[in-house]
Formats: C-alpha cells, structure tokens, sequence
C-alpha cells in the first residue's frame, strides 16, 4: 500500500492512534496540532493513500539551541548556541509496528532537516530516545552520543553532512 506523509490537520483522525506509549498517544491526540497552529513544533503524519483521515504513525520537528556543542570537529570551539533540529517525537501505530515505517518517517525528519539547514542552517538532527533499547535504531542511521561519555542522558545527534548524504540518496 502506498502510504503519504504531510503536515498534521484537522481533518486527520487523532483519537485512533495508538502506539503503545500513552505519552505519544497523549501529544498526538491532545497538543500536536494546537502546536502546529502556534508554530511552536511541526507534526507530520503518515496515511495509506487509500485511508487518508486515518494517522499510523508519525513525527514531531521543532527548533533546537544546541549550547553545549557534540564532541565533533567541526563545532568543537564555539561559544554561543548552535542551531539544529530536534526530532521530539515519533510514533507507529501498533497495527503497523514492525512494517518498517519508523524508518520511513525518521528519513522523512531527516529529509525535512536538509530543508531547514539549506534555509537557515542546522548542525543537524537531535533526538532523545526514549529508551536505551531504541539506540541502536538511531545508531543504524548514524546518529551517535551528542552527551560525554559520563553523562547518563540518551541524547543523540546525526550531524548535517550525514543528513545530506541520506537525503541525497532518496532525491
């Protein structure tokens, strides 16, 4: 089936969605298109073509202020806040966890992070696992540890040439 991602709207069905962890049904379900409206974060969607109402999984884009630098060359000396994009949220329906499509809408962020970086620049994609079982997810696109190795946090970036690269391939 051939499936779409677009922005969230009111004609999509929220209440539906559930991916097993009531704190992205929650988001999802109450706060992600007020959100949109405000401009405070961008909810992306995913539909079959054939049941376009009907969200499966999707993806929460906001801005980032990176002030501690990732332990990278490129960013290793500057003292003010960096740029970026941060992945806030991603969610798969249960009905279709295991078809692949968290790696769709993770390529699709990293797609969209392309975008805003060749508009405004971005160091690249942040995000927070939610558990360390979800790392090796991110690892598997090249994110790496955005933390010092004695920081207990999951925080993970994919720097912006690697978001380039990815992109590239899918263009």
């Amino acid at each position: 089936m051939s499936i779409i991602i677009e922005e969230i709207t009111k004609l999509h069905d929220r209440k539906a969605f559930d991916c097993g962890v009531a704190e992205l049904n929650h988001f999802l379900q109450q706060q992600a298109r007020q959100k949109n409206d405000k401009h405070i974060s961008k909810t992306y969607v995913a539909s079959h073509k054939s049941a376009p109402v009907r969200i499966i999984g999707y993806h929460t884009l906001t801005g980032y202020s990176v002030t501690t630098p990732p332990a990278h060359r490129n960013y290793k000396n500057y003292p003010h806040p960096l740029s970026a994009v941060k992945l806030a949220r991603l969610g798969v329906d249960l009905s279709q966890q295991g078809q692949k499509l968290g790696e769709r809408l993770l390529v699709d962020a990293i797609y969209r992070t392309t975008l805003v970086a060749q508009q405004i620049s971005a160091i690249g994609l942040f995000v927070d696992p939610l558990t360390p079982e979800l790392v090796p997810f991110y690892q598997q696109y090249g994110f790496v540890s955005a933390v010092p190795d004695d920081d207990s946090r999951l925080e993970m970036w994919l720097p912006i040439r690697t978001c380039i690269e990815i992109a590239g391939i899918l263009v």
